[in-house]
């Protein structure tokens, strides 16, 4: 309905509007709650990656933090006092060992003088051995008196173990303060590594990368520890931020598939590294986007809804005049009472509403008028759509016409009158509505319809293509009976071609059959003959006894030979038969056989004990051939017959 569409695109305009709004709205909010949310996520990855940190250095600070209470031990100090007294050596392992085993994760701990002589070990094999030489010994002298205090060098892999260690030097100082040597541990990095563990996850990856080495201090593949990195990408950035002059001690950035915080720890160059992947990182960022756009398309469909219902009750009063003009379209003139709400009305519903009723009197009368003068018609008339082929108008002479009952016109289609014709004529009148598509004249065809009792009715039928004033273009179809025509036509055909005396083939008609079937290349057997002493039976018995032996001889061909075989009577006593299809002499003499005892049977009152006999001359033809070169053979071949006695026949051999 044209209200509907109106509705439609009224709502389809706002619902446009809605979307773009809501739309640019999703994309701002989405765009900036987007860009907190990853913010806010990049800072927690680094506030993981400063706390994970934080905790390698507690741990460190821990280890050193234990070798200084080692080495300012008085018996410690009394190792290198009294290296001489196996008493005081004594306390000072027995010391050593328990310092050791108050600390679960020692590789080692010892005592060393500054040229690396170890005075005690908690490896006994490591005792009395000088572990550096000379000159390195004198750059580990330097460095821990530089330093003051206990120190750690770094994580490396220990030699004999093979295990990560964190290497710790502390020097030991005399009761004056002066340094006597020092003292040294090696504290395994298992501890380290199961402190961490806790704060990790299945996704979260951390590793420690010495930035001197590029080497592996942790990872969470326990394989890669001590190994080189080989992200390339990764080490990049790590260089290059350590060469700009920085603020900051940790830096974020995204790949491809993961987020990588790296937090510096300064005074030893490492870094720590977490990374995760951007479906957890960002999951809340997608998580938002998606509670943000079911919102947005909440609002919007409730807006449309409210909308959508707000104008179908204003276009309501439209609804119910369209559905009155629909009516008139589909040809239904009555009145419908819901449009008298809307006459009192003092605005545009109101206005088309009078109009409507106005126009719907001068519509029935017009109709009505119209209708008669269809109805009264005695030509059949049938008006369908050019483009759907669905019925506009039919009277009732057209049902008369085609024998469909007048009770069946309200829901006739264009089905039900097809099935009214053959194949053959269906395809025709289908071709005038494809001849109409493309010309103006008027076509005149004839056409025939078959009725429920059988009959047979012949009609001559004018079809033109109309153009209506709304667009609409229709076919004008009119239908006249005329079959007592074509029965007259018929008839004068059959006399013209039918012999009046025998009832077969004239030889006009004859002679035109058999040439047309051989130029159709319908090849067969040509037979020619005549009644032996027929005019010795018009002359003894009289002409009426003659006209019955011809009319005897014709009944036995009808009686012998094929509907489809032409029978012909050339005229007085002379026939011929053209067989087609009978191509061989053998098949052509068993008919002739049975033709000529059925001509012995012929048994004429009149004519006492005369018995009639033919003399006959046949051609098999398989080429083509004139009628005169056929009839020619076969006549040479008859008076052969008769010259023999006659009652015979005989086939053409070339």
């Amino acid at each position: 309905m044209k209200s509907k569409r109106i509705s439609l695109k009224i709502a389809a305009m706002v619902g446009t509007v809605e979307l773009i709004t809501m739309t640019a709205f999703f994309l701002i909010i989405n765009h900036s709650l987007t860009k907190v949310l990853e913010n806010k996520a990049m800072s927690d990855m680094n506030i993981i990656a400063r706390d994970r940190a934080q905790i390698v250095e507690s741990y460190i600070i821990g280890c050193c933090d234990f070798l200084t209470g080692y080495s300012r031990s008085p018996i410690i100090r009394e190792g290198f006092t009294k290296k001489n007294d196996p008493i005081a050596r004594r306390k000072v392992h027995e010391v050593t060992l328990a310092y050791a085993a108050g600390h679960t994760d020692t590789e080692g701990l010892y005592i060393a003088e500054w040229d690396t002589f170890v005075l005690e070990h908690t490896n006994p094999a490591s005792i009395n051995i000088t572990f550096r030489d000379k000159e390195n010994a004198k750059i580990l002298e330097e460095t821990i008196k530089s330093k003051g205090q206990a120190f750690c060098t770094g994580i490396v892999r220990a030699p004999v173990s093979q295990k990560m260690v964190i290497p710790v030097y502390a020097p030991v100082f005399d009761e004056a303060g002066k340094e006597l040597g020092f003292a040294g541990g090696a504290f395994f990095t298992d501890a380290l590594e199961k402190k961490l563990a806790p704060l990790s996850d299945n996704t979260i990856g951390y590793s420690l990368i010495n930035a001197n080495t590029n080497e592996y201090i942790f990872n969470e593949d326990s394989q890669l520890v001590g190994q080189k990195c080989t992200d390339q990408h990764l080490l990049d950035t790590i260089h290059g931020f350590l060469s700009q002059d920085k603020k900051n001690k940790t830096l974020s950035y995204r790949s491809e598939e993961s987020v990588i915080s790296c937090y510096f720890m300064a005074d030893k160059n490492w870094v720590f590294i977490v990374k995760d992947s951007n479906e957890n990182v960002f999951g809340i960022v997608r998580s938002v986007r998606t509670i943000l756009a079911a919102i947005c398309i909440l609002i919007t469909l409730i807006m449309l809804l409210f909308f959508g219902f707000s104008v179908e009750i204003t276009m309501r009063p439209i609804r119910d005049i369209n559905t009155q003009i629909e009516k008139f379209k589909a040809r239904d003139y009555s009145y419908s009472d819901i449009l008298n709400k809307y006459l009192a009305r003092d605005d545009e519903f109101g206005t088309i509403a009078n109009a409507v009723k106005e126009l719907h009197g001068v519509l029935e009368n017009q109709y009505q008028l119209f209708f008669e003068l269809l109805e009264a018609q005695t030509v059949g008339t049938l008006v369908t759509n050019l483009e759907d082929n669905n019925i506009i108008l039919v009277n009732k002479m057209a049902l008369k016409l085609w024998g469909i009952p007048p009770e069946k016109k309200a829901t006739l289609t264009m089905d039900d009158i097809k099935n009214r014709f053959d194949e053959e004529e269906t395809e025709k009148i289908a071709n005038v509505r494809s001849l109409s598509k493309i010309s103006n004249e008027e076509i005149v065809y004839e056409t025939s319809v078959m009725h429920d009792d059988g009959k047979k009715i012949h009609l001559l039928s004018h079809a033109k293509c109309a153009h209506l004033s709304n667009g609409e273009q229709v076919i004008i179809f009119s239908f006249i009976d005329i079959s007592a025509q074509k029965k007259l036509e018929k008839n004068l055909v059959v006399l013209s071609e039918t012999d009046s005396l025998t009832q077969i083939c004239n030889r006009r008609s004859g002679e035109y059959k058999v040439k047309k079937a051989v130029i159709e290349g319908k090849y067969g057997m040509f037979c020619l003959f005549d009644a032996n002493k027929f005019k010795y039976v018009n002359d003894t018995f009289g002409h009426t006894a003659g006209d019955k032996v011809l009319i005897e001889i014709a009944k036995c061909m009808k009686k012998t030979f094929r509907t489809t075989d032409i029978l012909i009577r050339l005229g007085g006593d002379e026939f011929v038969v053209f067989a087609p299809e009978i191509k061989n002499q053998s098949t052509g003499k068993l008919i002739l056989e049975r033709f000529m005892k059925n001509i012995e049977k012929i048994d004429i009152p009149e004519l006492h004990e005369h018995k009639i006999s033919i003399s006959l001359g046949a051609v098999i033809i398989d080429n083509n051939e004139t009628f005169e070169q056929m009839y020619t053979k076969a006549d040479s071949l008859m008076y052969d017959c008769k010259k023999q006695g006659g009652n015979a026949f005989k086939f053409y051999n070339a």
